[in-house]
């Protein structure tokens, strides 16, 4: 997978949230320090009443409570709680409440609640040519294990990260300290802070080409603000940041291995292609255009009586 610089993030995404960006599946991902309820807000406020014609948004609540989300004052905004419903029904209902070339913001507050064997079932009937799908997914505790799946199945979040055409992660602003005797137990705490407004999140898009966008920045739903954080890494070095997260990202999707050691990294970035010397001009001989470059080593046993030798 290719990255684009880390320059062009900071403008992806808000053209992402202001859906000026196309991306059929927004995952986003949460954890027990940071909820992901006002980032998914935040799609809300930003595509109001105007900011897109003709924009229906539709959400999808498994763990909102009904007339919790009055107060953003959304006409375009419809509340459907899926709550005990089977997802034929869930279903039905999103496609009454939209025209069949209506642009849409679908948006559903958790997946926890649906079983891993179901996922693919559920959400693509969501995905529609003018929609957006925006879904969050809680990460389990740490030391736990999210629900059980059938041993030759991947696991829930494995297919989440494989299917979504946009990755969320988000995290407590690093301020947050936990005091060092608290670290050594064996309970799970909550610091202060936690559940914030603010928090960062971990960007990445990937276009169609293939080429994928990541950055990091900071959130601040109070002031609607995104701030970009820069890193010492940028998307054009090899062997750096990106290319461990494909390799996360890759990690557990086969019964193989699919990523590459540090080694292999070095090692293929390490091997001259012939079509770059040949633009370069550093090749030698009587060369024409495209010609088949061979040269002979000793090992070579070649025979100019055999008129099938001929290499060329």
């Amino acid at each position: 997978m290719q990255h684009h610089p880390p320059q062009h993030s900071p403008l992806l995404l808000n053209r992402l949230l202001c859906l000026k960006d196309v991306s059929p599946f927004v995952l986003v991902l949460d954890t027990p320090k940071q909820t992901a309820k006002y980032f998914l807000l935040e799609f809300i406020h930003r595509n109001r009443e105007g900011s897109v014609p003709g924009l229906q948004i539709i959400f999808l609540s498994f763990e909102t409570p009904a007339g919790s989300l009055d107060w953003i004052r959304c006409s375009s905004l419809q509340f459907v709680s899926c709550n005990h419903l089977p997802h034929k029904r869930i279903h039905d209902k999103v496609i009454s409440l939209l025209r069949n070339d209506q642009k849409s913001l679908i948006l559903v507050d958790s997946l926890s609640g649906v079983a891993a064997v179901d996922l693919v079932t559920f959400i693509a009937p969501l995905i529609r040519p003018a929609s957006t799908l925006v879904a969050i997914s809680h990460l389990p505790l740490p030391g736990h294990t999210a629900l059980p799946t059938p041993s030759y199945a991947p696991s829930a979040t494995t297919q989440l990260l494989y299917l979504a055409t946009t990755i969320i992660k988000l995290s407590p602003k690093p301020e947050i300290d936990i005091d060092e005797d608290d670290l050594a137990s064996d309970t799970f705490l909550l610091p202060l802070g936690s559940n914030s407004a603010q928090c960062r999140l971990e960007f990445l898009h990937r276009r169609k080409s293939g080429r994928a966008v990541q950055g990091s920045f900071k959130f601040d739903f109070t002031t609607h603000t995104l701030t970009f954080i820069p890193t010492s890494t940028t998307a054009g070095d090899s062997g750096g940041t990106t290319e461990q997260g494909d390799d996360a990202l890759l990690k557990d999707l086969t019964t193989f291995n699919l990523g590459t050691t540090e080694k292999q990294r070095i090692a293929r970035d390490n091997v001259e292609l012939p079509y770059l010397k040949a633009q370069q001009g550093d090749m030698t001989g009587p060369v024409v255009g495209g010609a088949i470059v061979y040269e002979f080593e000793k090992e070579d046993d070649y025979d100019e009586e055999d008129p099938y030798e001929d290499p060329f």
